[in-house]
């Protein structure tokens, strides 16, 4: 295994996969009843690996007009 350099990866994802299918299963807000998936020190300086707000659904043939009338719920 090659050694990582820059900061810890805390979050990864794949891109080809659905927000619920991911290793770490992702969720779109802080709520106290969704445990943690990962935690820092103070000072510690991480990656988190993000989709955007349609979990993937938007691609690049999307067109601006398209995602303006996107609809605005995550698609898990």
């Amino acid at each position: 295994m090659a050694p990582q350099y820059g900061p810890r990866l805390v979050v990864p994802i794949d891109v080809k996969k659905k927000p619920r299918e991911q290793k770490v299963p992702l969720h779109n807000r802080w709520h106290p009843d969704i445990p943690p998936v990962a935690e820092a020190v103070v000072g510690e300086v991480f990656r988190v690996e993000m989709m955007d707000f349609s979990g993937g659904g938007i691609t690049k043939e999307y067109t601006a007009d398209d995602i303006k009338h996107a609809e605005p719920f995550v698609n898990i």
